[in-house]
């Protein structure tokens, strides 16, 4: 079935989604996204993700084609032609046309906006919960979400060729950060612990995890140590696709008792009882 989208102003099908390939974005993967999720056609907190984008384009040195406002308002009209289904809306802003260096953006930025459906994680990986490996793959500004991809692409077909679900970024002290395309967090006696650094991206779930567990345990942040992980009794990984799935091992770490635990538990029916509230709101909001 084909979908639409959206590139540089005009809205067209997957078969004629076309972009110089002389974009900086394909010669130098010099761009940024964002990535909204679509919950039977209606977003879940469109405004922040793309807050976040402008904030990356303006820390890689670009500026938006049009302000935030006419990009929400093409995310729209993309929506409206699509079904209404489980879906991902990816922002692109990439460096578009170049000199002949093919370093620096002689033109304005291209704005790509893709549709492309989603598929719930199966119901086992709740239950039973992700398994990742580390990696010390150097990555560049990793706050900034950012197209090159190349140290999570190497991380994850290592961490598939050993059987394992994802991988987890280390520091130069040994200590997690995050996940290839998802934040961490761990439970140790009674204490919620995520990093807040710069090295991470941080993310749209993990702000609102954040914000739904204030009222249920103290949050520390910190990186958490390599060595700390087999002293903590749970841990789990967030994203706007995963919503907040159990780890239960990390490396030959065994968490806790190797199964998802009870505040991992609370919290995701926290995170889903949100969703179901604010797109019911939505929905009142645009009619549907």
């Amino acid at each position: 079935m084909s979908h639409f989208h959206y590139i540089n102003g005009k809205i067209t099908t997957e078969s004629e989604a076309l972009i110089s390939v002389f974009d900086l974005g394909v010669l130098r993967s010099y761009g940024v996204f964002d990535y909204v999720q679509l919950y039977e056609g209606v977003p879940l907190h469109m405004d922040m993700h793309l807050r976040r984008l402008e904030k990356s384009v303006r820390d890689i040195g670009l500026e938006l084609p049009m302000p935030l406002e006419q990009i929400q308002e093409a995310a729209w009209k993309v929506i409206e032609k699509n079904d209404p289904i489980d879906a991902g809306i990816r922002f692109m802003v990439t460096g578009g046309l170049s000199n002949q260096d093919y370093l620096i953006p002689i033109d304005s930025t291209s704005l790509i906006i893709l549709f492309h459906p989603t598929k719930p994680y199966p119901d086992e990986i709740y239950k039973s919960g992700m398994r990742a490996v580390t990696t010390r793959t150097m990555r560049l500004y990793p706050h900034i979400k950012s197209t090159g991809y190349l140290p999570a692409i190497f991380a994850m077909k290592d961490a598939k060729a050993r059987g394992f679900h994802d991988a987890l970024y280390l520091n130069e002290r040994d200590e997690i950060l995050e996940g290839t395309t998802c934040n961490a967090f761990f439970v140790k006696d009674g204490t919620l612990i995520t990093d807040n650094s710069n090295q991470i991206v941080h993310g749209v779930t993990r702000d609102l995890v954040i914000g739904l567990a204030k009222d249920r345990m103290p949050i520390e942040f910190r990186a958490m140590p390599l060595s700390e992980v087999s002293s903590c009794q749970e841990a789990f990984l967030t994203s706007s696709v995963k919503d907040c799935v159990p780890l239960v091992q990390v490396d030959d770490h065994i968490i806790g008792s190797g199964a998802p635990g009870v505040i991992t538990q609370e919290l995701r029916a926290r995170f889903r009882s949100y969703v179901q509230e604010h797109l019911a709101n939505q929905k009142q909001l645009i009619g549907r």
